[in-house]
């Protein structure tokens, strides 16, 4: 019975994530920027490396929430409701186009990764 409660969290998860994390997103767009140095915390989690930016994707870092929930068996990460969203961000990410799912970024430049082109 505790795994009909997936469905209505996964689709949770993936509208909210559909709605926050999105590029051209209004409330991305309003979200401060937080980085201190060569490391971006906040709305997303950036290292500038050699010249390069890595980039780490929410999919990604829900990937091994995910997987660490099958193996703790307590906390928030036990429930199967915590399970539905963190699978409802996977599928979001994962359905973006393949250019917004690179990891790796040539171009150093923050600022230019985080504006939105409005043409």
């Amino acid at each position: 019975m505790e795994y009909l409660s997936l469905i209505p969290a996964t689709a949770l998860g993936y509208l909210t994530l559909k709605v926050t994390t999105h590029p051209t997103s209004r409330i991305r767009r309003k979200l401060p920027n937080v980085k201190k140095g060569r490391i971006q915390v906040f709305p997303v989690l950036r290292f500038k490396i050699f010249g390069r930016v890595i980039h780490i994707h929410h999919w990604i870092s829900f990937s091994i929430l995910l997987i660490m929930s099958f193996f703790i068996t307590t906390g928030i990460l036990d429930f199967m409701v915590t399970k539905g969203i963190l699978l409802g961000g996977i599928i979001q990410g994962l359905r973006m186009p393949k250019e917004h799912r690179r990891i790796v970024y040539k171009d150093f430049s923050l600022e230019r990764l985080t504006s939105v082109d409005n043409n």
